[in-house]
């Protein structure tokens, strides 16, 4: 009977570490997609903190242009952690600028 309470309990213990890992293995799989489908003008952010904007895209590697002395650096794919979402919201704040203040003069 010791022996079925032991058996019972690493099963239960087993069974909590595997379900802990399911939200992990989610975002493993969500970032690796990101990942994949880069793609030329996405403005990025790297592991190692390097912000750009994506010139070209290889096949395991992306070139990064960087602000504000436009310089090109060769970054492999998984060493990007995301879209850089800040920049995106500024550029589109500019844009909307831009095209409110066409139609007042129209």
């Amino acid at each position: 009977m010791e022996y079925i309470g032991t058996f019972v309990t690493a099963i239960i213990v087993i069974l909590v570490f595997y379900l802990a890992q399911i939200p992990a293995r989610r975002q493993d799989k969500e970032l690796k997609k990101m990942q994949d489908e880069l793609k030329k003008k996405d403005r990025v952010i790297t592991y190692s903190g390097l912000c750009g904007e994506i010139e070209e895209v290889l096949e395991d590697r992306v070139i990064l242009k960087t602000e504000p002395d436009k310089i090109r650096i060769s970054v492999e794919k998984w060493a990007v952690a995301g879209i850089d979402e800040r920049t995106l919201e500024k550029k589109e704040e500019k844009e909307n600028k831009k095209q409110n203040k066409k139609e007042e003069h129209q």
